[in-house]
């Protein structure tokens, strides 16, 4: 029996080794050529280096996952002293089965593409993508946490392609520059290929990972035999040069007008590789100005609205920023408003201060930038990242009867984040910090009412995969803030929408005017199932009162527990009726720190795509009655009526040259309300290289509980001797898109963007709330100003962008905006169109160059 024993472990590790000896021998293996024959990137493929074989066991993903590829196709990789070149040959039955397009770089064009994945240091965690069609245009990003990209990031390398009678060719070169590694005798890098071939909607891998798993990065080949090369040393300086007009139609007849009609910038840009894995950006007298314009809107909630970021300096590199981010994909929202660590748009923004006297009045539309550095990469094994800014004194120019002065409206402030992450274990478990903070130097006592003098937030995130599988995982995040001011900047902020401390029914904290901080946190953890037909997840996030990072994150609300259970199941492979399709049940709710139910939702979804690539998803939920602590303004919570709340969508094929994508949403109220919208998406390309975007959305809500304001009064004994005056609300939204992309070249790519709206809103039936907490009202008779509102709104910009040399660019962008507020409350198309159109449009033309000088 003893024997026995031994025989059973013995066995049991040779065969473990075994097992694992040959999941590693699974992994496929290119060796890379030494080259030192010159290669010149014109897709022709005629340099001795590209006449071998190649490799060509690429496996089928799509639309049979594990089939041999319907066409051919032969990749062969070599190198030199300088970087790594790739060349494919993408064999095709014949021409006319061969399909390109013309595209603003990262722009994902309707056609055959070749992509290219590398990960320089194996870490199974980070890389970088590069993409090329047949018509020479290109895409490229930046992987992280091995499932997510990063599409902003732009590297600096060569690409160009072919088109042959029975394929087409690519071929690529990849400085190591723009490769972060550490200098090594050999390398082995990770990499990973795959050829799309939109015909057949069909991707092609060099390593396959099946639908059923997760990961990508960490399922990389190995790239052998790059030797004898070293970093090199990374140093960039790309100096800009900008011109702007404004033609402005209101305040033509400020003595200030005529100084703001023309302006001109000039800074520079500086890339240092600190060592092989490590990069210093430095940016002095930054151009932040935006190619797009943020998307017009009315908003009548408690809550500021959020607006992604579009500045390059700060974009790039972001994903080292991102906190809560992980290898298994995250959670569902589930009516999770997840506060953000770092909200990089604080830094610029329009200042906050006005002027307190009278007279002509002029404010800087944003905040000078005197200089900002980032530092960003690995340190060992720990992924690191900082960003330092410093942003300038603001002062508003005011004439009062002819007398000129200046005011501070905005203070001398830094900015810092720092951010670190490691992972464990193959990349199995991570954790990370994050720390921003900031400071400012406030002088006047009307900018130490409205703005914190210091600010700091500490974070930890994490997680871990619980079996070697990866099936499931474990997540989790904690932060604490600290804000501090003066007795009355703490009182201000303690009454702000974010916390209302004020509400006269929260005895959890209580509203103190000596306060001179406030500190809080925030935390969610939860399990999920990452592998397998079968999803599930589970989570349980907490927002205390005090916690407040809107200084250099965003918060929209505090005072919130929630928690959510999902559950789902994943058809992947095709049936005689269907490609793919997935259904999953998600119930969720929120409490207060009061333990008071503010929300509760049960909620269905599903989506299916046909085996002609059409498509439809839909979704249900249905909402009990709530508790809403915000609705009043900081006056005590109101109840609201449940609700059931459908939706049902359609996609067509998205590889036709007309593409028709639409949704309708229908909400209906227990009170007789209802919200019912309509979105329209028609897509077309009559040539490889136009695409013409149209796209509607109509939207139309009847609420009866919509907040107009609030109003002290001595005999309102149940509410706290405030009237908390509430109304219907009847209300129109209407907007539409349309944006026109032209590639010339894959270099030079001109863009249009339009987008008209129409906001019309009428209040009737005006009431006070007779008592707290519940949906009980009573009729008021409103003497006050007529809330209804017609907004009208145009905005367009066109931008002609040429990358004339790499990283080099010319920008020359127009962009036109007309506001228009007649006829408040009444709704007539035609005339709210005709009414915008004869408004005065405020214009500005821009122009800016910058060149990108490359040393090594």
């Amino acid at each position: 029996m003893f024997k026995n024993r031994w025989f059973l472990i013995v066995f049991s590790v040779f065969f473990w080794q075994a097992f694992v000896l040959a999941e590693e021998s699974s992994i496929p293996v290119i060796n890379a050529v030494r080259t030192e024959e010159e290669i010149i990137i014109d897709g022709r493929l005629n340099e001795s280096v590209w006449q071998g074989e190649g490799y060509s066991a690429l496996i089928q993903k799509e639309p049979i996952e594990g089939a041999e590829p319907t066409a051919k196709t032969n990749v062969l990789i070599a190198y030199n002293e300088k970087g790594i070149f790739i060349a494919a040959r993408c064999y095709h039955t014949g021409t006319d089965s061969i399909i390109g397009g013309i595209a603003r770089r990262d722009e994902m064009v309707q056609s055959d593409w070749f992509w290219f994945w590398i990960d320089p240091n194996k870490d199974g965690h980070n890389g970088f993508g590069f993409a090329v069609n047949p018509d020479g245009s290109i895409i490229d990003k930046k992987l992280y946490q091995d499932i997510l990209d990063d599409e902003d990031w732009d590297g600096v390398w060569e690409a160009a392609a072919k088109k042959y009678k029975d394929h087409w060719t690519a071929e690529m070169f990849i400085p190591y520059t723009q490769l972060r590694f550490d200098k090594k005798d050999e390398y082995v890098m990770g990499i990973n290929f795959m050829r799309y071939i939109i015909k057949n909607a069909e991707d092609d891998y060099f390593v396959m990972v099946p639908k059923k798993e997760t990961g990508f990065v960490s399922k990389f080949g190995f790239l052998e035999g790059i030797k004898g090369i070293e970093p090199p040393s990374r140093f960039q300086i790309m100096p800009y040069t900008m011109a702007k007009a404004n033609d402005i139609s209101e305040g033509k007849d400020s003595p200030f007008y005529d100084d703001n009609k023309y302006m001109q910038n000039i800074g520079i840009d500086l890339k240092y590789g600190l060592t092989g894995n490590l990069t210093l950006d430095l940016t002095m007298n930054p151009d932040f100005g935006q190619a797009e314009v943020d998307p017009a809107e009315i908003n009548l909630s408690a809550f500021e609205t959020y607006y992604s970021e579009k500045r390059t300096f700060f974009i790039e590199g972001s994903d080292i920023f991102s906190f809560g981010d992980n290898p298994a994909g995250g959670f569902w929202g589930c009516y999770w408003t997840g506060p953000q660590i770092f909200y990089s748009r604080r830094i610029g923004r329009k200042p906050k201060g006005d002027a307190s006297h009278s007279g002509f009045v002029d404010k800087p539309e944003q905040t000078t930038i005197l200089g900002a550095a980032k530092i960003s990469g690995r340190i060992g094994n720990w992924s690191v990242g900082s960003i330092s800014a410093v942003t300038d004194r603001e002062f508003a120019r005011i004439d009062s009867s002819g007398i000129r002065f200046k005011e501070e409206i905005e203070p001398l402030t830094y900015y810092g984040v720092l951010r670190s992450s490691k992972e464990f274990d193959k990349g199995n478990q991570g954790l990370g910090f994050i720390l921003s903070g900031l400071t400012r130097d406030l002088r006047t006592q009307g900018l130490k009412q409205i703005y914190n003098r210091d600010a700091l937030v500490f974070g930890m995130d994490g997680w871990s995969f619980l079996n070697k599988e990866r099936e499931w995982a474990f997540m989790g995040k904690f932060a604490y803030s600290y804000a501090d001011g003066t007795k009355e900047r703490i009182l201000n902020l303690q009454q702000e929408s974010v916390h209302y401390y004020q509400r006269p029914d929260f005895d959890y904290v209580t509203l103190d005017s000596n306060r001179t901080s406030l500190s809080g946190y925030m935390t969610r953890a939860g399990l999920k199932k990452t592998k397998g037909n079968i999803s599930f997840q589970t989570a349980l996030g907490i927002i205390s009162p005090g916690f407040e990072t809107n200084d250099l994150g965003f918060t929209s609300r505090t005072n919130v527990i929630n928690m959510h259970v999902v559950g789902g199941y994943n058809w992947f492979q095709p049936t005689k009726w269907f490609r793919r399709s997935s259904l999953s049940l998600m119930t969720s709710r929120n409490y207060d720190f009061e333990r008071n139910r503010l929300f509760q939702q049960y909620y269905i979804t599903g989506d299916i795509t046909f085996l002609n690539y059409w498509s439809i998803n839909s979704w249900l939920q249905i909402t009990p009655d709530g508790l809403d602590l915000f609705e009043t303004r900081g006056g005590p919570a109101v109840a609201y009526h449940g609700y059931k709340d459908i939706y049902f969508g359609i996609g067509s094929d998205d590889r036709k040259k007309i593409r028709v994508n639409g949704g309708m949403r229908y909400q209906l109220v227990n009170d007789g309300g209802y919200y019912r919208s309509f979105n329209l998406d028609f897509i077309y390309n009559p040539f490889p290289s136009i695409k013409l975007t149209l796209s509607a959305n109509l939207d139309r809500m009847l609420t009866h509980q919509q907040w107009v304001t609030n109003l002290p009064d001595s005999s309102a004994v149940s509410t706290y001797y405030t009237k908390y005056i509430f109304s219907d609300l009847d209300q129109k939204r209407n907007s539409g898109t349309i944006r026109l992309d032209w590639g010339f070249t894959p270099k030079i790519s001109f863009q249009m963007y339009i987008q008209p709206y129409i906001a019309v809103g009428q209040y009737s039936h005006f009431k006070e709330l007779t008592e707290e907490g519940t949906y009980h009202f009573k009729e008021y008779d409103y003497q006050e100003s007529n809330p209804d509102f017609n907004f009208k709104s145009f905005k367009a910009n066109i931008v002609l962008r040429w990358e004339y040399r790499p990283g080099s660019l010319i920008y020359l962008v127009w962009t036109q905006n007309r506001e228009n507020y007649d006829k408040p409350g009444v709704y007539n198309l035609k005339d709210d169109i005709q009414s915008l159109l004869k408004e005065d449009s405020d214009n500005i033309f821009l122009i800016k160059l910058t060149y990108l000088f490359t040393f090594h």
